[in-house]
């Protein structure tokens, strides 16, 4: 599993309950995997990319043209949204 995927369900694996062991003395946790959080997550990635699209384009606004800085800034998320994510086209 891609690097960034685990720290996700990571971030997503939330407690749910802990039990009380009687017999050894400690408390047990419980745990479950939140799947709205693991997809809220990713969809934050995402956005985090697309901001970064607008701020690839507002710098290169006076360099070239409206179009290629919008070209250049969606390269740049696309590869970085692969890269995090494993995923390919």
């Amino acid at each position: 599993m891609n690097e960034r995927i685990k720290q996700l369900v990571e971030h997503a694996t939330v407690l749910d309950y802990s039990t009380w062991d009687s017999y050894n003395q400690k408390t047990h946790d419980h745990y479950k995997f939140d799947k709205e959080k693991f997809a809220q997550s990713i969809v934050r990635e995402c956005m985090t990319q697309i901001q970064r699209v607008r701020e690839i384009v507002a710098g290169q606004a006076e360099s070239v043209s409206y179009t290629q800085a919008f070209d250049d800034g969606l390269f740049v998320a696309i590869r970085t949204i692969e890269e995090d994510f494993g995923v390919k086209e």
